[in-house]
């Protein structure tokens, strides 16, 4: 991934609005407008779906897994080696004093922005670590003969550093990390080297999408940048259009009421001494709200995300059979994504075990929660606030029960 774009890309996520000006306008203003007549930034208008599109993918990822580690050649789950990974899990060894479960969304998170997820495995006091990766400068070093066959990664980042004498100085940092061992540099300095004798190298790259002859993956902000760039133009347009139409184009009455050159200010409650009046105004801006409109429904259909599912799901009036339906894209997209989720897990897991037990005699096996049922939370949800508001019956009917089996229980309550 080319690291400008990266900059670019997670620039539009965090609203950054000089940057995304900047960007509108190299594409959409011709180099041939003077630099006096082109749009400012004080002009500019901009609402970041973006982040609402991304965060709404990553908050639909599942918040739980399940794991199983079997011996090689062998299907049989070993509980007491599947027992010692889910302890694993669940200790604080995931950077930050962390357990998994709690450094899962930040994986989630970079996945999806990034388009690749480092982590790194490593020793610190004893117990086997795992470290999130800076992923924004990463090279990927592979085999000459073949791309795709990584030798060794290369992370770097600006890290601020405290000097002696007091006061804070930013360094550039370098980790790299190969099949023997890390090695640490500050601005081009080694700073530390240690060896290891895992026999492979300690990190484990999840990508979102694959790359053709990449060894990266492809940031979902990616194809949703030339939709937002039409979202604020057509949102630019908008405020241009209501601004100008709100106020009146004035004129004289009669040519003869001025003489050529002169200037009138013209301002709310203010006094003209020469008749005027209003020549312009009121234009439709049905247009323009349907130009939005389209540029909106486009966005979040690139992005696989119902424009109002905050306020279906909020409804009453929406059925869990209908909110199914209308994340049906949704799932199908998350779907594409935990496939390299889940071999990136059990990969970090039959590392750990191989770390721990000094063999890689043991596979482990990954899996989510199926995305095609309805969220539990939800229909419980749903069925309270029916019953709440003495809708018994459909209650019940939301919680799976058929019309036999609700007239059986209405029998006995009754009784």
């Amino acid at each position: 991934m080319n690291r400008r774009d990266m900059k670019l890309f997670l620039n539009y996520y965090d609203g950054d609005r000089e940057t995304i000006f900047r960007d509108f306008s190299a594409r959409r203003v011709a180099d041939s407008v003077p630099r006096e007549q082109r749009i400012s930034i004080r002009d500019f208008y901009f609402q970041n779906d973006i982040r609402v599109i991304q965060d709404t993918r990553i908050n639909f990822m599942p918040s739980t897994l399940d794991v199983v580690v079997t011996r090689r050649g062998d299907t049989t789950p070993h509980e007491g080696l599947t027992a010692q990974v889910k302890a694993w899990l669940s200790s604080r060894n995931f950077g930050g004093g962390r357990t998994f479960w709690e450094a899962l969304p930040g994986y989630y998170l970079t996945q999806e922005n990034y388009g690749t997820l480092f982590l790194k495995l490593f020793i610190k006091n004893g117990e086997i670590s795992v470290q999130k990766m800076y992923s924004q400068d990463v090279e990927a070093v592979t085999d000459e003969k073949n791309c795709l066959e990584v030798t060794k990664y290369v992370f770097e980042w600006d890290e601020a550093v405290t000097l002696e004498g007091g006061g804070v100085r930013v360094a550039r940092m370098r980790e790299e990390i190969d099949g023997s061992g890390f090695y640490l540099f500050m601005d081009g300095r080694a700073v530390k080297k240690e060896a290891h004798t895992f026999n492979f190298i300690p990190v484990i790259r999840i990508i979102r999408e694959e790359v053709e002859g990449s060894p990266y993956g492809r940031s979902g902000i990616q194809d949703l940048v030339e939709g937002q760039l039409a979202v604020n133009m057509a949102l630019t347009k908008r405020a241009w259009a209501t601004k100008y139409n709100s106020f009146r184009v004035w004129a004289p009455k009669e040519s003869g009421h001025v003489e050529p050159g002169t200037t009138i200010t013209v301002s709310p409650g203010a006094l003209s001494p020469i008749p005027i009046e209003a020549v312009g105004g009121d234009v439709d801006l049905s247009a323009v709200e349907r130009e939005l409109e389209d540029a909106l429904d486009h966005l979040y259909r690139l992005g696989s995300v119902p424009r109002k599912l905050r306020e279906e799901i909020a409804s009453s009036a929406t059925s869990a059979k209908a909110l199914n339906t209308l994340l049906e894209g949704l799932k199908r997209y998350t779907e594409k994504k935990l496939v390299y989720l889940r071999r990136g897990f059990e990969e970090l897991i039959e590392k750990f075990l191989a770390v721990k037990f000094g063999t890689g005699l043991f596979v482990a096996t990954v899996s989510f929660p199926s995305l095609s049922g309805e969220d539990p939370q939800h229909v419980l949800a749903r069925a309270q606030f029916l019953a709440d508001r003495g809708f018994v019956t459909e209650a019940l009917k939301e919680l799976g029960y058929d019309e036999e089996m609700v007239e059986k229980m209405k029998g006995r309550q009754s009784v």
